[in-house]
Order: C-alpha cells, then sequence, then structure tokens
C-alpha cells in the first residue's frame, strides 16, 4: 500500500463495463497529447473517463483492471 492508498482509503474501487454497451478507447489530447483511458458508449458516444495514462504501466494497469486486450482499445482525440 503507497501513500496515497493510504491517505485515500486503499485501492479505488473498479467500476465494471460491459462491453456489449462500451467499448475500451484512448482519448488523446490534440495540444498537450495527455492520454486518457475510458470507455466509450456505443449507445450516444459519450466518454466515460477512468484513468490517466502517463506510462505503459499505467496502459498495462488498465488493461489488467479490466481485463481489455490492448489492441482492442480504439484511439481517439480530443480538442
Amino acid at each position: 500500500m503507497g501513500f496515497f492508498d493510504f491517505l485515500f482509503g486503499g485501492r479505488k474501487q473498479v467500476t465494471p463495463y460491459d462491453p456489449e454497451a462500451e467499448e475500451p478507447v484512448l482519448r488523446i489530447g490534440i495540444c498537450t497529447g495527455e492520454k486518457v483511458a475510458g470507455f466509450c458508449s456505443r449507445k450516444n458516444g459519450k466518454f466515460r473517463e477512468v484513468m490517466l495514462i502517463t506510462s505503459g504501466e499505467d496502459m498495462d494497469e488498465f488493461c489488467r483492471r479490466y481485463d481489455v486486450d490492448r489492441k482492442k482499445i480504439r484511439e481517439i482525440t480530443a480538442g
């Protein structure tokens, strides 16, 4: 358990996703290049942010937490 885990009460709760209703997405900012992993609704296209990606380890953690194949993550740009 790290310092921030101690401060904020342990590991973050993982909100499950339904592969039938949402698809995994990596949103990349045009200006800053900031990467945010999340899920996009197949019904209305709304993006649900899950975690900031700052390294390959972060992306591995996202894939592990949500049982997502890295090859199936669609990249989108945000203005």
